[in-house]
This record gives C-alpha cells, structure tokens and sequence, in this order.
C-alpha cells in the first residue's frame, strides 16, 4: 500500500508535465567587431511559428520545407520587423533577414544589424510569439567578444539591455 501511495506521488506530478507545453525561444547575439556587424540566430519552434503566422497572416501557410520557401521567408522577415527590434547606442536599427533553415523541431533564423560602430548599448526587445502564447519566454544570449551576458524576457519584461564601452 505504501508503495502505491509513493508510486502515486511520484508520478502524478509527472504525467502532468507531460501535457505541458513550455513556450520558448532562444536568440544568441553575437557583435563582430571586425565586420561591424551584429549578427542574430534564432532558434523557434515550427509548431509554434506555424500557428501564429495562421493567426495573423494566412491560414494555409505550412512551415515546413513542403511550403513555399521564399513565401515563408517573406513572411519570417515581416514578422520579425514587428516583434524584434533592435538598438544600437539608443537608436532603432533595420534588421537583414538572411535566411532560414529547418532543424528537427525548431526552424533556426539568421538576421543581422550591418554598419555597426561603435557601441556603446545593444538593446534588443523580443516579443516573439508572446502575442499568441501567454506562457511564451525569450531567452537572449548577447555577446561582445569580452562581455556576455544572457537574458530571460517575458510578457513583462521583453528587453535585453547590454551597456558596455570598448
């Protein structure tokens, strides 16, 4: 009987995180000095991505390699010019979507911010998702080549702010 109770207790909390879904994504931001650039990779669950660009965008759109790859590129940029924003020293910088490339479970997004010099803040506000997802969390790794720091942003808090000086 014992057994059955701790048995129990053990795995009820379990089976419930189970059925939990975690809502995340992660974005590591790297400043290149030399290229004076600063140079992003996202990493976003395809489910995910796929039901809020149904949500706001189209209802057929798939994402995943049977879609149309530059239609979906079209609108990964569109979504992150409206949820990514991105400041050099205080001022708001126009992001270069690059590309994508799926992996298993999580489409990887490659964006840049060029003509960088400089720096004296990187500023990054994501918001990724979080207008479908009320749990959804960004986490933001930023790297300076001798400052790293990383950031868990929320619904509450969506900026990663580094101040540095070189």
């Amino acid at each position: 009987m014992r057994k059955t109770i701790l048995l129990l207790l053990v795995a009820l909390p379990l089976m419930g995180a189970a059925a939990h879904k975690y809502y995340f994504s992660v974005t590591q931001a790297d400043y290149d000095a030399k290229d004076h650039a600063l140079k992003m990779v996202t990493r976003v669950f395809y489910d995910d991505l796929q039901k809020v660009f149904q949500e706001r965008y189209d209802k057929s759109i798939k994402v995943d390699a049977s879609y149309d790859q530059k239609k979906l590129d079209g609108y990964i940029e569109r979504y992150f010019n409206q949820k990514f924003i991105v400041k050099i020293n205080g001022k708001e910088r126009r992001l270069n979507y690059i590309g994508h490339k799926d992996e298993m479970d999580y489409v990887v997004c490659f964006i840049e911010v060029t003509d960088v010099q400089n720096p004296k803040s990187i500023s990054i506000e994501n918001t990724l998702l979080m207008d479908l997802f009320q749990d959804q969390k960004n986490v933001v790794h930023l790297n300076t080549g001798t400052t790293k720091k990383s950031f868990l942003l929320t619904r509450d808090n969506d900026k990663a702010v580094l101040n540095f000086s070189e």
